[in-house]
């Protein structure tokens, strides 16, 4: 017999992404759920102390899990910490952005910009931007833009000279080349990373976020969580994936072996709130900058390559095996960015090489992004039992330029969620924010219509997949890619009390209002923290 419950929602519609499928009820006592039923069921439950919330109707799913996104980046490129270009159309509107965070910037100061594409920009669509561009708007301010993808910055001759770049720079650095630009930027101060992810926290909540997972996080950012865990303002469940270099330099074994002397951690390590998920390692770049390793060439004829350390394929593709194994061999799940399909071969060749070698039963590496993983390498991953988590939002995004990058057939096949699950593979959907704004509804959207975000064009119809199987890849496959899927994910008893409490059933609206779902009430541990 369920303990007596303090919270019981009644009167809805329970879509549990479990076998059970759908109920009416859920009841929960210290933080879990301890029943799922009807109605009838579940009020029988009912004490004096017991809160009870009527549905009326509305549809209940786990509370929504981002696995992949960079929250404590995110929180420092919304507003007012940094001028938002992700709607940008025109050199004119980037400049008007410019001019306007200068005017309200002190002489000198540093102004931050995020979420331009090229692909959206008509001026930019033959050309690379340069720092003429924003010098007429900017002379007296350094201006750091940073690209949607976060793989490169447009800055202006205010910072080329800040930094020590001679008049020759062009103004657009790409990759390692943009940490010349963005270490010599001021850092925010800790009150004001605090604020900002309380504030950023609390607008997850309001779209019924209650877990991220944040894939790159140093141990300064680690500490911003700690604060913010010991001062109970963390109102989501944070999974950290340990990160040491960044974008700075190429990720190298004498590098990790160096952090790792002084680690210490293992995945597991925390508590439902924070916790360690695992490590982050990067393979190559990203397919909008060409920076993607490729077997078939884009069509300037480069196939991108890796970015771990070494001066050939065959050195760096060694160094990028041999950090896996490091890893795996230190019991940290590796989650490792690689997007083109040769990389993704790569980061799969890795993640076999180790369980081969040493198996861990629970190791549950991940390949992040995916963009044109193989359906051999995908069917290499579900024998393992490997996930993979894709980024719909950025197809959504990039659909239409990737035509160009590709061709009709590779640019459709990117993020290939229907051949991955086809193969058996655990697939998540992330946003990997601050690349875009984190809103599953719309993910959800894209993944059931694949409908680009410029045309309207259909890209990769075969690889459409079933709205269930896009609402589990935002909980409960999320959850199993960290490796807590005991606690959460799905409405079953046992398990964390977070749910999303929607005003409309995503199984029946139409396919074309789902990114409109309005999300009326938010729960974490059975608490209420939006509605």
């Amino acid at each position: 017999m369920p303990s007596s419950p303090d919270l019981i929602l009644v009167n809805g519609l329970v879509r549990t992404m479990d076998e059970r499928g759908t109920a009416q009820a859920v009841a929960v006592a210290g933080g879990r759920v301890t029943a799922v039923g009807s109605t009838a069921e579940i009020a029988a439950l009912r004490v004096p102390q017991t809160e009870v919330v009527d549905l009326a109707g509305r549809t209940l799913l786990p509370g929504i899990h981002d696995g992949h996104i960079h929250l404590a980046d995110w929180s420092l490129r919304r507003a007012p910490y940094s001028v938002d270009l992700s709607e940008a159309a025109s050199l004119a509107d980037v400049r008007a952005a410019v001019r306007a965070a200068a005017a309200r910037t002190g002489a000198g100061g540093w102004i931050r910009g995020h979420g331009w594409y090229e692909g959206r920009i008509a001026e930019l669509a033959g050309r690379p931007p340069t720092r003429h561009d924003l010098d007429e708007v900017s002379p007296d301010h350094p201006v750091v833009l940073g690209h949607f993808s976060e793989h490169g910055v447009w800055a202006n001759t205010a910072a080329l000279r800040r930094c020590g770049i001679g008049e020759d720079g062009t103004g657009m650095l790409l990759e390692t080349d943009a940490d010349l630009v963005l270490s010599r930027m001021p850092e925010p101060t800790p009150a004001e990373r605090d604020a900002a992810l309380r504030e950023a926290a609390g607008q997850l909540n309001r779209l019924g976020v209650t877990s991220v997972t944040d894939p790159m996080v140093s141990p300064e950012l680690t500490g911003l969580y700690l604060r913010a865990r010991n001062a109970g303002s963390l109102s989501v469940r944070v999974n950290m994936l340990l990160h040491w270099t960044g974008l700075a330099r190429p990720n190298s074994v004498e590098e990790l072996e160096r952090a790792l002397t002084y680690c210490g951690v293992s995945s597991g390590l925390g508590d439902e709130w924070l916790r360690v998920a695992g490590c982050k390692l990067f393979a190559d770049g990203v397919p909008a900058l060409l920076t993607a390793w490729t077997w078939r060439p884009y069509a300037d004829g480069c196939l991108g390559g890796l970015v771990v350390d070494g001066d050939s394929d065959e050195e760096r593709y060694d160094e990028l095996i041999t950090m896996i194994r490091m890893l795996h061999g230190r019991r940290f799940q590796v989650q490792v960015h690689a997007t083109g399909d040769r990389a993704c071969d790569a980061a799969m060749d890795g993640f076999a090489a180790a369980q081969r070698d040493d198996p861990w039963p629970r190791a549950r590496h991940a390949i992040i992004h995916a963009n044109l993983l193989s359906k051999a390498t995908a069917e290499r991953m579900a024998e393992h039992g490997f996930p993979v988590n894709i980024n719909s939002l950025i197809k959504w995004t990039v659909a239409d330029k990737l035509e160009g990058l590709y061709g009709d057939e590779r640019a459709g096949y990117t993020m290939p969620a229907r051949t991955l699950i086809d193969a058996g593979v655990h697939l998540a959907d992330t946003s990997d924010a601050p690349v875009v704004e984190p809103d599953w509804r719309r993910a959800v959207e894209f993944l059931v219509l694949r409908e680009a975000r410029g045309s309207g064009r259909v890209s990769g119809p075969d690889q459409r997949i079933g709205r269930e199987e896009a609402l589990r890849a935002w909980t409960a496959e999320a959850a199993y890619q960290e490796g807590t899927d005991h606690l959460k994910g799905t409405v079953t008893p046992g398990k964390l009390a977070d749910f999303a409490v929607l005003g409309a059933d995503p199984m029946a609206v139409d396919a074309h209002e789902l990114h409109a779902l309005p999300v009326e009430m938010t729960f974490a541990g059975g608490e209420l923290i939006h509605g």
